[in-house]
């Protein structure tokens, strides 16, 4: 908890610091944006079994805000902080020495605090609207989540999930985000994300089967509003 109060005080403090020196020195324009919407996020793994494991998506939901730092009409950089949700569906099938197939089900929802920073392209199409696209690195740190695990057939049994140096998956996660999007000339916005994992966040295996690797990516669809 300690970790998370002093990652979100710090970010927030540097975007105002950064905002205030910009807003200073340079003849550009500062815009601040609140976004949510929904996610469909899919988990990559590796696995012995690699060919037995099939992966779905999961649709938590997301909350953020950002400040774009416009220098023209065409480049900006904008940074943020978001409630992110991520995780996915994985299912294995195995055959056992009666020779009928077993299935195994992990459900995980997993929740992170996210700093993305994206460099973006501006096309202006109108008075005051444009299509933007861009991309940057994000930083995740993990603050909680769950795995309804389905063993055979039996009932599916919630499993807390917890991060760290003990945890079920590292603390934290290192990956690239893209965004497509659309602004009104009134500032409404809507866009599509895509964030990429490069960390294996997998520290202690706790599915069903053997995985060594274990990845996120998720799609995020949302709509927001620049002030």
């Amino acid at each position: 908890m300690k970790k998370l109060l002093l990652t979100t005080l710090f970010t927030i403090s540097t975007i105002i610091a950064f905002a205030q020196s910009y807003g200073n020195t340079n003849n550009g324009t500062i815009t601040f944006g609140l976004a949510g919407g929904t996610s469909f996020a899919f988990i990559q793994v590796k696995s012995p079994y690699r060919d037995e494991v099939y992966t779905n998506s999961e649709a938590p939901f997301s909350l953020g805000f950002n400040a774009d730092f416009k220098f023209n009409d065409y480049f900006s950089i904008r940074p943020g902080i978001l409630y992110a949700g991520k995780g996915g569906t994985m299912n294995a099938v195995y055959v056992d020495q009666q020779e009928n197939n077993i299935s195994v089900t992990d459900d995980y929802k997993l929740h992170y605090l996210e700093i993305p920073i994206a460099f973006i392209g501006h096309l202006p199409v109108g008075d005051g609207a444009n299509i933007y696209l861009g991309a940057g690195p994000y930083f995740s740190l993990g603050l909680n989540g769950t795995n309804n695990q389905t063993l055979y057939t039996d009932d599916p049994v919630k499993q807390k999930i917890t991060y760290g140096k003990n945890g079920d998956f590292k603390s934290t996660d290192v990956g690239a985000t893209g965004v497509l999007g659309f602004q009104g000339a009134a500032g409404w916005t809507i866009s599509g994300n895509l964030d990429w994992g490069f960390t294996n966040i997998l520290q202690k295996n706790n599915t069903g089967y053997d995985v060594s690797e274990f990845k996120t990516i998720t799609f995020y669809l949302s709509i927001g509003q620049s002030f």
